[in-house]
């Protein structure tokens, strides 16, 4: 038997469930990631401004683009958390020890090949960051020091996805929170001594991050063998090589990839049109788009909530808790999207003041806050819909939606930039959030159906 805690016995002693109770649950998976979440652009702000004072601006810029080819790259093999988790959710609901135990052998011993694999494929990602230095040598040269050290942290990185998403599936995001925090804090201070007191420049940015990289899997996996001293005891060669289930989960990995690579042709043509309306645009957006950002750790720790909770009550076949589920998510998230949706309506100046002092770009990104204010009602059901997805393991309904998003994108934009302008950008990007939201309502409801 599962050791489940105190806090999940009210949800095993009736078979009905009071929404007040649902809620709270919701709460104390959802708080933990939002809280996480917050360190993330502490980190990133200490990195550049490390960087920025060593005295060679081109050390910014390849921060900046060295950044961004990692988290592509990263972020490729997300599939790796969301199919842990939603495996992972779905097992615990069954009691399923073989299953849990093979979702964390196996996806680790993936995660550690396919790390590896990176690591040798680095020159590749070398390619791509000189090409995004924009024909800048000294950049490009910077970009590759950073990236030389950075991508040792590959199998880490991804062994990071699967042990967080585990967790996430056993119904326990304060580990991953805590670990997070941590493994942050770490990275800051090592960025810190390396580049200003041994004065490595870029490569000791890199080597604070693959330092932290290594110390949270190996807090994650300490926190695993205390709390989990019986599931431990219990881990053989079988759960690292097992087939059981491999061709659902790899079928589900592919999709889940071509979603990714879907998300990030979005994110990337919203850049790269927005960099055709000059500079000044281009700021402007990317400020805007930091707002977006800020929204979704919000919406991501619900997301979570709903990862964890759906898988478990599918696995439980419990039709009765995963509907109160969803109808208590949905309400929780139009708060959220509301009460952000009039922050940016009614203070965009506060906001924006914080992150530019750059009077034309602050003008410009200020003409463009009515299409801001609509993306948390406009996205909030696709963020909420994608955990549920992703607990009830439903990687063609997610893909589906983003298929369908991204066509009205391009067919707006396509449409209406030559009047328009950048709004009929911004006009796109709310539609597409729009429909992929409608579009995700109409197949997540077939979910239900499916026990």
């Amino acid at each position: 038997m599962l050791n489940i805690d105190g806090q999940d016995k009210d949800l095993l002693q009736s078979p009905s469930l009071p929404g007040k109770t649902m809620r709270r649950h919701i709460y104390r998976l959802a708080l933990p990631n939002i809280i996480s979440n917050v360190t993330v652009p502490l980190l990133s702000m200490v990195d550049v401004g490390l960087a920025g004072h060593l005295g060679r601006p081109e050390a910014v810029g390849a921060i900046g683009v060295a950044s961004g080819v990692i988290s592509l790259v990263y972020w490729l093999f997300a599939f790796l958390r969301m199919g842990t988790t939603g495996f992972t959710a779905q097992a615990y609901g069954r009691s399923d020890v073989t299953g849990i135990l093979i979702q964390l052998c196996r996806g680790l011993l993936l995660a550690i090949i396919l790390g590896i694999i990176i690591w040798f494929a680095r020159d590749l990602m070398y390619a791509v960051g000189i090409f995004l230095s924009a024909g800048s040598q000294s950049i490009a040269d910077e970009t590759k020091t950073y990236l030389q050290y950075a991508f040792a942290g590959a199998p880490a990185a991804l062994m990071l996805y699967v042990l967080n998403g585990w967790f996430v599936g056993m119904q326990d995001t304060r580990i991953p929170m805590w670990v997070a925090i941590g493994q942050n804090v770490l990275n800051i201070l090592l960025s810190l001594i390396l580049v200003k007191y041994a004065g490595l420049g870029v490569a000791g940015l890199a080597i604070g991050t693959v330092s932290a990289q290594y110390v949270g899997v190996l807090a994650l996996l300490t926190a695993f063998a205390v709390k989990y001293t019986r599931l431990l005891a219990l881990i053989s060669q079988r759960h690292f090589v097992s087939t059981l289930h491999l061709a659902v989960s790899m079928g589900m990995g592919g999709l889940l990839l071509l979603r990714t690579l879907l998300l990030s042709g979005i994110s990337l043509f919203f850049t790269y049109a927005s960099a055709k309306f000059g500079a000044n645009t281009l700021a402007a957006n990317i400020l805007l788009m930091q707002l977006f950002t800020l929204f979704s750790y919000f919406l991501d720790g619900l997301a979570y909530a709903g990862e964890a909770l759906a898988g478990r009550y599918i696995g439980q076949r419990n039709p009765y808790r995963f509907a109160l589920m969803r109808r208590q998510l949905f309400r929780i998230g139009f708060f959220v999207a509301t009460a952000i949706a009039l922050l940016y309506l009614l203070f965009p100046s506060f906001l924006l003041r914080l992150l530019t002092n750059d009077a034309t770009v602050y003008n410009e990104a200020m003409s463009m806050v009515f299409w801001i204010s609509l993306i948390p009602l406009c996205s909030f059901a696709a963020f909420l819909w994608d955990g549920i997805m992703v607990g009830a393991t439903a990687s063609g309904m997610m893909l589906a939606t983003i298929l369908f998003g991204a066509m009205c994108f391009f067919s707006c934009y396509f449409i209406s930039v030559g009047n328009l302008g950048v709004w009929g950008l911004w006009l796109s990007f709310d539609l597409y959030l729009l429909f992929r939201s409608l579009a995700s309502w109409k197949l997540g409801k077939r979910l239900r159906c499916s026990y």
